[in-house]
C-alpha cells in the first residue's frame, strides 16, 4: 500500500504549483520547510496562496533570478498577523528581519538574502510603501493580484467570517451614508481597500491582470445588488 504525499502547509491536499516552483532551484525546499515551521496561516493566507503570488511574481518580473522571485513569495507572510492586530503595520518589517537572518542559512548569499529581504519588507499593503527594486515591485504586485477578482472575493468572505464581521450592513451596503468599517461589515473591504488597489500597480503584467480581476469584483457587487434590490455602488 502507498502512501499520499505529505500536505503543504495549511492546506489539506499536495499543491502540484507548489511542488514545481520548488523543483526550479534545490535551495527553495528548504526554504519552504523553514516556512512550514513558522508562518501561522489563516483563511487567506496559506499554502495556496504562496504558491500563487509565487507564479504571479515570476510573471511580473521575468527577466529576474527565478529562485529570488519564489523564496521572497514564499517567506513574505512568514510572520503573519492577524488583519485585527495591532502590530499588523509591522508584520511585513519582521519577515524581512526573519528572512534577512535565515537565508543566509539555507544556501543564499547575503546579496540576495538582502534583495529578497527588501522586496518582503515593500510588499505589504499596510506599510503603505513603494517598492524599492524590481523584485519588491513584482511581489507587490503578485501580492495585490491575489486580493482582487474572484480569488479575492473568496479570501475577503474567508477571513470575515475567520473574524466574525457581518456580511454586510443591510440598511446601507454600500457605505454611501456612513463611513465605511471593514472591522464590522465584510463588504467594507470592498470599498475601504480593494477597489482602489487597481492603479497601484507596477509592472505591465499586474497593471493588465488588477484591471481584469477588478471589472471581475465590480461585476460581483453587481449582482449582490440586484439579490438585495438596490441600486449598485458607483465607480
Amino acid at each position: 500500500m502507498t502512501r499520499d504525499p505529505a500536505p503543504s502547509a495549511a492546506s489539506g491536499r499536495p499543491d502540484a504549483h507548489l511542488d514545481a516552483l520548488l523543483a526550479l532551484d534545490p535551495r527553495l525546499s528548504a526554504v519552504w520547510t523553514w516556512v512550514q515551521g513558522q508562518m501561522r496561516p489563516d483563511a487567506a493566507h496559506d499554502s495556496a496562496h504562496l504558491a500563487r503570488v509565487a507564479r504571479w511574481t515570476l510573471r511580473c518580473a521575468p527577466d529576474g533570478p527565478p529562485a529570488l522571485a519564489v523564496a521572497a513569495a514564499l517567506t513574505h507572510d512568514v510572520v503573519n498577523l492577524p488583519k485585527n492586530h495591532p502590530q499588523r503595520a509591522q508584520a511585513s518589517e519582521l519577515s524581512a528581519q526573519a528572512v534577512r537572518a535565515t537565508l543566509p542559512t539555507l544556501g543564499f548569499t547575503p546579496a540576495d538574502a538582502h534583495e529578497v529581504a527588501l522586496a518582503v519588507r515593500d510588499h505589504s499593503y499596510s506599510r503603505g510603501a513603494r517598492p524599492e527594486t524590481p523584485l519588491g515591485a513584482a511581489l507587490q504586485d503578485a501580492d495585490r493580484l491575489d486580493a482582487l477578482g474572484a480569488l479575492g472575493v473568496l479570501r475577503v468572505a474567508g477571513v470575515g467570517g475567520q473574524l466574525g464581521r457581518a456580511m454586510l450592513d443591510p440598511a446601507d451596503p454600500w457605505a454611501q451614508n456612513r463611513e465605511a468599517d471593514d472591522l464590522a461589515f465584510t463588504v467594507d473591504h470592498f470599498f475601504t481597500k480593494l477597489l482602489r488597489l487597481d492603479g497601484t500597480f507596477h509592472t505591465p503584467a499586474g497593471q493588465a491582470e488588477a484591471r481584469r480581476r477588478t471589472r471581475t469584483m465590480r461585476a460581483f457587487l453587481t449582482e449582490l445588488a440586484s439579490e438585495l434590490d438596490v441600486d449598485p455602488p458607483g465607480e
